[in-house]
């Protein structure tokens, strides 16, 4: 993904840091992301992470399956980057 991002005119510019983790590892109380996006696999613990994080609210989404399993930074980055806008909107 950082690859992606050196190689974009557009996304040069923006901050990006990427972590990747276990589910049972997030933590509300110090949670400094922006976005946080689940693997297909594990889809259906979506609405348990959101309950979760309510208190701290914080944009939660699925990786597309197919952009997950072809290794689709570019659409994976673009997820995520529209996601934490949205979210800056409200």
């Amino acid at each position: 993904m950082k690859q992606i991002v050196a190689g974009s005119q557009k996304l040069a510019t923006t901050d990006v840091r990427i972590d990747a983790f276990s589910a049972s590892c997030i933590d509300p109380e110090h949670n400094p992301y922006q976005v946080i996006m689940l693997a297909p696999q594990i889809a259906h613990r979506e609405a348990e992470i959101k309950q979760k994080l309510a208190t701290h609210p914080v944009p939660v989404t699925v990786i597309n399956a197919t952009d997950f399993g072809t290794m689709n930074a570019a659409n994976i980055l673009k997820t995520a980057l529209r996601e934490i806008k949205a979210a800056e909107a409200k």
